[in-house]
């Protein structure tokens, strides 16, 4: 059984990693033991890429990041639900650099009105029903821009959805109108792949556990098709023994948020 002062120690502990990162509480073993998250989101479902089986054939929890008006987006989520992952929506945005087609035909541009905004994020959440949240694809001119994003916001507050910030600009207020709503706010430490280089991902999930072991998560982003796939798939293989033994636990973001508590603040 637990006794008074092994609790106050497990209390005194959250308190001081807490301070140690910026307000951002840790959860704590019964023990008295700090424990570590590492949440890793795989963008791009939707489109059958490569290495879509062999990533929910995965062993270890992640969520998967469905592009909602790609020609697969039902049927990939209909794959992720029965794999039993995570779901969150990968919004197509308008970027500031980069070209338009690499947004695709369907998303949230700088031109749009108020309620073509709403709509369109409504449709995508539509679309891809099991949503617990989105993520924005590309998007670095949306993530500037208070009018635009603020709209976005106001949708998943409606529907009580985490956001992610893909982090693809220096200058998004995404944390800022997250905090303003009440939306549960996560944003993305490490970019996984994009590379064949299977070393060079993996050296960024050893970089990911770091990160988490220092702060108490992290949040990675790697990817189906020909920006990861069945590399990204090998180089988890591969790692995930290894930041478990370091006490890193790795979860979804729906769990990063329950484990976090959804008090309506940023995290």
């Amino acid at each position: 059984m637990i006794n008074k002062v092994t609790v106050i120690l497990a209390f005194l502990a959250v308190c001081i990693v807490s301070v140690i990162n910026g307000g951002k509480t840790i959860s704590v073993f019964q023990t008295g033991e700090t424990k570590s998250y590492v949440a890793i989101i795989i963008d791009d479902f939707g489109y059958g890429g490569e290495g879509t089986d062999e990533m929910l054939d995965l062993d270890i929890p992640f969520t998967a990041a469905i592009m909602p008006f790609s020609p697969k987006a039902q049927e990939d989520a209909q794959k992720v639900e029965n794999a039993g992952k995570d779901i969150i929506i990968h919004m197509p945005m308008e970027s500031l650099t980069g070209k338009k087609e690499w947004v695709g035909d369907k998303g949230v541009f700088t031109s749009l009105t108020e309620s073509e905004i709403r709509s369109i994020t409504e449709e995508a959440i539509a679309i891809v029903g099991k949503a617990s949240g989105l993520n924005n694809h590309m998007g670095s001119a949306i993530m500037e821009s208070e009018r635009c994003f603020s709209i976005v916001a106001e949708v998943l507050c409606e529907n009580n959805m985490v956001f992610v910030d893909s982090v693809t600009t220096p200058k998004s207020v995404g944390e800022k109108i997250c905090s303003q709503k009440g939306i549960t706010f996560f944003e993305r430490d490490v970019f996984l792949d994009s590379t064949d280089d299977i070393s060079k991902i993996k050296e960024n999930i050893i970089k990911t556990g770091d990160i988490a072991l220092k702060n108490g998560y992290a949040v990675a982003i790697g990817h189906v098709g020909p920006e990861g796939g069945k590399v990204t798939v090998q180089a988890l293989k591969e790692t995930a023994a290894e930041l478990k033994n370091k006490g890193i636990e790795f979860v979804t973001i729906t769990r990063l948020r329950e484990i976090y508590g959804d008090t309506g603040n940023t995290l």
